[in-house]
């Protein structure tokens, strides 16, 4: 039985291992969905200025339009990600809940067998001091 709780607590460490990996991803691509917002409003930012100097220049509507566009797809992509990160923190959670309980089998497994052999010493020693005592009785 020991044998088999380290092995699940081995194969819970690899798959907790996992999840943390799965999780590094999706929190860089997090990262990279809130620089390109950025970026978008940033840009937009400059094209407002550029088309408040020169009126006549460009359609600022259109541009707009595509800006509110590609926002909306950012953000979108942005709350489907940070949706991901929440499943795959839960996940997390629970595997090492699992984790805990395995440890705490063991540690009680363990304390156990180390109980069990301090009642055989004790066992032994008492049978030997009784043995000492009877013996030295018999010898008087």
């Amino acid at each position: 039985m020991s044998k088999s709780l380290k092995t699940l607590s081995r194969i819970q460490k690899f798959k907790i291992d996992e999840q943390r990996k799965l999780l590094t991803e999706k929190m860089e691509e997090e990262d990279r969905i809130v620089i390109s917002l950025q970026k978008l409003n940033i840009a937009y930012e400059t094209e407002k200025e550029f088309t408040t100097q020169n009126p006549n220049l460009c359609d600022f509507g259109a541009y707009t339009k595509r800006y509110l566009e590609l926002r909306q797809s950012f953000e979108k992509s942005l709350e489907k990600v940070r949706e991901e990160i929440e499943r795959i923190r839960d996940i997390i959670s629970d595997m090492f809940k699992e984790q805990k309980t395995f440890e705490i089998v063991e540690r009680n497994r363990k304390d156990r067998e180390r109980k069990e052999l301090e009642q055989k010493e004790q066992k032994l020693l008492d049978e030997v001091g009784t043995n000492a005592y009877i013996k030295h009785h018999e010898e008087t």
